[in-house]
């Protein structure tokens, strides 16, 4: 029985060493559109949590937008033995949504290979079921 208590307790601690959580909070500029369309810029709040494991990642952002309510984003990657990526989901208020890009001064939808290049742009959640898009800087 000792030695079973004994193995429990080395595979936790073992596991724990593969995995990590954080989270902060911070202000910004935040840009919500609906199909297309922008709706409101505005100063916004958000709390951030993120963290990963060997095989899972994820992160989680709640905005809160004044005078507009509540927003939230969470990306979640799954990964297998060599490191790459077997599954992924991103949502917006719980609804399926993409991620995309948009240049920052003309607001337009850029390419990820634009995103890509280093260039700035805004980072933005779209749900492909209600259209509401969130950007921000």
């Amino acid at each position: 029985m000792k030695r079973i208590a004994l193995c429990i307790s080395a595979m936790s601690v073992a596991t724990a060493g593969f995995c990590g959580v954080g989270q902060y909070s911070d202000a910004t500029i935040c840009y919500i559109y609906k199909q297309d369309t922008l709706q409101k810029k505005l100063t916004c709040r958000y709390d951030v949590v993120e963290g990963a494991a060997m095989s899972y990642s994820f992160r989680q952002v709640s905005y809160t937008l004044p005078g507009f309510g509540k927003m939230a984003t969470s990306n979640q990657a799954n990964y297998n033995d060599r490191n790459e990526v077997t599954g992924w989901t991103t949502t917006v208020n719980d609804e399926p949504a993409i991620i995309r890009y948009r240049a920052p001064s003309s607001k337009k939808v850029v390419s990820q290979t634009y995103a890509e290049s280093g260039k700035e742009v805004l980072q933005c959640y779209l749900s492909t079921t209600s259209q509401w898009e969130i950007c921000s800087e």
